[in-house]
Order: C-alpha cells, then structure tokens, then sequence
C-alpha cells in the first residue's frame, strides 16, 4: 500500500491510497489519517481509485475511519459494496 498527498490546503487534505488495504497495512493507514487529524479543523479525504484489494481488516479500519468523519471519495464499486455491508466482508 501507498498513501500520498494529492491535494492539501489549510483546512483539507486529501490522502490518495494505492495498492492493497490488507491486515499488516491498515495501522499504517489510520496513524496517517491520526496525525492529520491533530491539526485544528483540518478536513481529511480518502481516495480510493487506485486501491485493487482490500482484506476484512482493511473494511473495519475503512469504517472505523468514515465513522470518525473521514470522507472516502473515488470508490471503487466492490469497495463501495464491502463498505455498505453488500459483501462478505
């Protein structure tokens, strides 16, 4: 997996991730996501286009993260399944 800033302004920032979101990664994932956080009023978006898989793992921290009100963009539509609760996972 891979996060990168792809856009960042005083109030957003929007994180693109690539790869996998698998078990060992998903830590990684939300620590990223926590110390944007940290930051008074700061907004933070998850792009998910160039992600191909995601284990069970990877749909908890993803939910986890949306709970929290992290807005998840540009989902692939067998993530977008796994996220409603449409998939196995």
């Amino acid at each position: 997996m891979r996060i990168r800033r792809v856009a960042d302004s005083r109030t957003e920032t929007t994180l693109l991730v690539e790869g996998r979101i698998v078990s060992e990664w998903v830590g990684v994932l939300e620590r990223e996501c926590r110390q944007l956080w940290l930051e008074p009023r700061r907004h933070l978006r998850l792009d998910l286009t160039a992600v191909t898989f995601i284990d069970p793992p990877g749909v908890s921290a993803l939910r986890r993260l949306a709970a929290d009100g992290v807005v998840i963009i540009r989902v692939p539509d067998f993530i977008d399944a796994l996220l409603r609760g449409d998939g196995e996972a």
